[in-house]
């Protein structure tokens, strides 16, 4: 179901097409009220974290895994839900009711705070913190995870560590009845250059049912972007210090680039992996700017081209583990109906790296290296000039093809 608008209300259709409108459930004004409310939707994201819109929230934080509920910190804080990622990433939680701009700045300023408290934290003491508020002394939170991570267990403590030293964490307010009008609330944000903190609002709307139940539909009112204010390093004694990123003045007032929380956790994540990489990466990127292509963050780096303003397109992906696919070039041709120049962009990349274009039955071909399988990215760094001439000239024939 699409998420109505905030003044629309769903409906229930039944096989009959007898179509019955659905009544709005207020938290706060019903038999829920008092502490219920919160406490209602702080078990409900808790026992089904699927139902945070993560997809579209930060697409490189989902799946969420739950790891507990009210949290305490060493500053006598209790965060209300505790979430981790297969990858490593932390997700902090805060349920309440926030129905007006006093409620909304304080309950703004409460996660962040959760942000601040475990700032600093490593790995054992998280965990710690989670056996506690779980009850069980045994807990760890790698089995959280570890069936569904493709990280071992010692990068994933790692990761963990590094994560809470920077202040690298998501924080959620999850609420009925979260209004639009809060972009002013994110200078709350920025108020730290080490804190890398993003945030998203979730209206979480609920109905009655029919005969009985409830029914949940999740919105976005909004997400904020992090701001590159700082380059953090990191001494021999482990000591970690910020600094203005290159050509900005060192000044709490910097005005750096915006990037979704999502880019710093593939980054994060490819730093884990291929230590290095990024720095190789990151340049080839910037270079494909005068092509019209972007990077988008989600699980892997996209690289997204917009042909025109209604329709999205890509050259490819990078995954978290440096491995490429550049199948999406292909299939955005064909299916455009100029399937010769999807072949020859495929062709023209295989050749470049010395590898072959490999065709299946039941999905589009794809470019793989000498030794028969995906391509690595430093394989393609190592004929970038080949692959940008590829791309040129696939989006030059696309373009002219639709013309």
């Amino acid at each position: 179901m699409t998420a109505p608008s905030r003044h629309a209300a769903p409906v229930f259709v039944t096989d009959a097409q007898d179509v019955r409108p659905l009544t709005r459930l207020h938290l706060g004004k019903t038999e829920l009220d008092g502490e219920k409310r919160e406490a209602f939707i702080q078990d409900l994201v808790d026992r089904r974290p699927d139902i945070l819109p993560m997809s579209e929230i930060e697409p490189a934080f989902h799946p969420l895994v739950s790891a507990c509920r009210e949290m305490k910190t060493s500053d006598g804080l209790y965060v209300d839900n505790v979430w981790l990622t297969p990858q490593g990433g932390i997700v902090l939680g805060e349920c309440k009711l926030v129905r007006n701009p006093e409620a909304r700045r304080q309950v703004v300023v409460q996660a962040l705070d959760y942000a601040r408290a475990l700032h600093g934290w490593n790995h054992d003491q998280l965990e710690a913190a989670v056996r506690v508020a779980r009850g069980e002394p045994n807990f760890a939170l790698w089995d959280l995870v570890k069936d569904q991570s493709d990280l071992d267990e010692a990068q994933f403590v790692d990761t963990i560590n590094r994560k809470l030293r920077f202040g690298r964490v998501l924080l959620l307010i999850i609420g009925d009845g979260i209004q639009e009008n809060v972009e002013a609330l994110t200078e709350y944000l920025q108020l730290h250059a080490g804190l890398h903190v993003a945030m998203a609002l979730v209206d979480l709307s609920i109905w009655h049912g029919i005969d009985g139940g409830l029914l949940v539909v999740p919105r976005i009112p909004m997400r904020t972007t992090l701001l590159e204010r700082g380059i953090v390093t990191v001494d021999a004694n482990s000591q970690a210090s910020v600094n203005a990123p290159p050509g900005q003045a060192s000044s709490s007032t910097t005005t750096g680039r915006r990037f979704s929380a999502s880019e710093s956790e593939y980054w994060d994540q490819l730093a884990e992996k291929r230590p290095g990489l990024a720095e190789r990466l990151k340049p080839f990127l910037a270079s494909l700017a005068d092509l019209g292509v972007t990077p988008e963050f989600q699980k892997s780096i996209v690289l997204r081209w917009y042909p025109s303003p209604d329709v999205k397109a890509s050259f490819g992906f990078i995954d978290s583990f440096g491995k490429v696919s550049v199948t999406d070039g292909w299939g955005f041709a064909s299916r455009t109906g100029n399937p010769e120049a999807a072949d020859r962009y495929l062709l023209a990349i295989a050749e470049a790296i010395g590898g072959t274009v490999k065709r299946y039955e039941k999905a589009g071909p794809a470019v793989v290296d000498a030794t028969g399988k995906a391509p690595d990215i430093t394989t393609l760094l190592g004929a970038q000039d080949a692959w940008r001439r590829a791309i040129s000239t696939l989006a030059a024939e696309s373009q002219s093809k639709s013309s």
